[in-house]
């Protein structure tokens, strides 16, 4: 079953999930105790958190009278939820119980988001995400020199299992990415040798897939970012001091089907099919349509 869900409401994925091994920041540790999180949340990680806005110190009322009465007003109101802020995913707060004490997820639970691709070329974005992004190893020959996909054997098959592959070319002028960082499109360049070679009807489906341009480089290519922040804020890895997503031990995969937050409905219908017939557990999605047809409506049912 494809759940169409918003980056908000991943809490709910996250306490359904089992705990796994875990190491550094991907895998991130598979669950935490209350008041232990990574170095992203702090102020700005008000969304995660499952307690109201502090009278006290800078990322609160600061002590501002007006301000106090405010979230004294807002703690009243049960339409407010009492002033919890975000949704209880995580929270600096011993005193609380989050998501995130059970699970911070896994990586074998993947997130599709539909949107307006990915920005390869976004170095802060890659740091959150190019180790998250879902390689389809059905497209794919192992890391050469290695016996398995997991070339470094840390439990998942990403980009770090092919940076000693000297088939990836980081100079290859088709590349977009960040000077000397190994990102999936480099995967896509290195190995697409036009073929299905998992008989799923896409080819060359590496990483995800573009229903826009019809092709295997989900590449936001007009820079508009919205399906980049989407990933961000479901899927960033934890504690590299960047951003950090609600489930920061799942996975994603960028399937392109607009290049705004407005697209045909139809290339959202496609995408939604690829994601229930490749294995994705969630459907990510933050967008308006210009039209209406029995295609997607059947394609969400």
């Amino acid at each position: 079953m494809v759940r169409v869900i918003r980056c908000a409401a991943l809490a709910a994925l996250l306490t359904a999930c089992v705990a796994a091994p875990a190491g550094a920041s991907f895998p991130y540790a598979d669950h935490v105790a209350p008041g232990t999180v990574p170095n992203e949340i702090d102020c700005g990680a008000w969304k995660m958190a499952a307690t109201p806005e502090p009278d006290t110190g800078s990322c609160g009322a600061n002590g501002n009278p007006a301000l106090i009465a405010q979230n004294a007003l807002v703690r009243a109101d049960p339409q407010e939820l009492g002033g919890v802020r975000g949704d209880s995913t995580a929270d600096v707060s011993p005193a609380v119980h989050t998501a995130w004490n059970l699970t911070t997820g896994r990586p074998d639970v993947t997130i599709a988001v539909l949107d307006s691709g990915i920005k390869w070329n976004d170095a802060g974005a890659m740091t959150d995400l190019r180790r998250k992004v879902r390689l389809n190893t059905g497209e794919l020959p192992k890391p050469q020199g290695c016996t398995s996909y997991d070339c470094n054997g840390d439990g998942v098959v990403n980009v770090d299992d092919y940076v000693n592959d000297p088939r990836v070319d980081l100079h290859d002028p088709r590349r977009v990415g960040p000077d000397g960082v190994l990102t999936p499109q480099d995967l896509l360049i290195a190995f697409s040798d036009g073929t299905d070679a998992d008989h799923n009807g896409f080819v060359d489906d590496i990483a995800g897939w573009d229903f826009v341009d019809n092709d295997n480089d989900a590449f936001d290519d007009v820079q508009y970012g919205h399906g980049t922040g989407e990933a961000r804020d479901s899927t960033a890895e934890a504690d590299n001091g960047n951003d950090v997503g609600t489930c920061p031990n799942c996975r994603v995969v960028p399937l392109r089907v607009g290049e705004s937050f407005i697209a045909d409905v139809n290339r959202f219908a496609q995408a939604a099919l690829y994601a229930t017939d490749n294995g994705v557990a969630v459907v990510q999605e933050a967008l308006g349509a210009v039209n209406n047809s029995s295609l997607a409506r059947q394609a969400l049912d």
